[in-house]
């Protein structure tokens, strides 16, 4: 009797440690990297990098001429003409806070481009369909965006982005 009473206590805190052991699985996905590297082809992502090779290339353009105006400067300040110098330093000053909003504009457009494909039903359906499949096969419960501006951390463990492309790519 004592061995079956034993065996029963056994069972039980087998079963228990066995319940108890069950951890919820989390998962991280960088979407980001995903609709960069699975849809580079699509035209949406083509005209993003248009926008970004465009804002790059006036950029350097800027840079370039404030750079000649500098050179201007001080070309005038060695000859000794102290106004001319003052106006090239109003010019560059100009030049450069268009620049930066220029890129603060241009960022900000380009980071809504891409926020936008983002949140497209299409694509977002696809993306969905291949993380679901992607946490099934992991046994993963909770996915979350690694952008996520509410993750403090994270073990690189847990991503499973490459994971997600892979299923795509099949």
């Amino acid at each position: 009797m004592k061995k079956i009473a034993l065996a029963a206590v056994i069972f039980f805190v087998a079963i228990s440690f066995a319940g108890a052991a069950k951890l919820t699985m989390v998962g991280v996905v960088d979407l980001t990297k995903i609709v960069s590297d699975y849809f580079q082809e699509s035209s949406a992502w083509r005209e993003i990098d248009r926008m970004v090779e465009k804002t790059e290339e006036t950029i350097e353009e800027q840079k370039e001429e404030i750079n000649q105006l500098e050179q201007q400067k001080l070309e005038a300040l060695e000859a000794g003409e102290q106004q001319k110098s003052l106006q090239l330093e109003q010019e560059i000053n100009k030049k450069q806070e268009y620049m930066k909003e220029y890129n603060r504009i241009m960022s900000e457009r380009i980071e809504n481009k891409k926020s936008n494909l983002l949140t497209s039903s299409s694509f977002s359906r696809e993306i969905l369909r291949a993380v679901e499949n992607v946490a099934d096969q992991e046994g993963i419960s909770i996915v979350l965006r690694k952008k996520d501006p509410n993750i403090l951390y994270y073990n690189y463990e847990v991503e499973i982005t490459e994971k997600v492309l892979e299923y795509l790519r099949r």
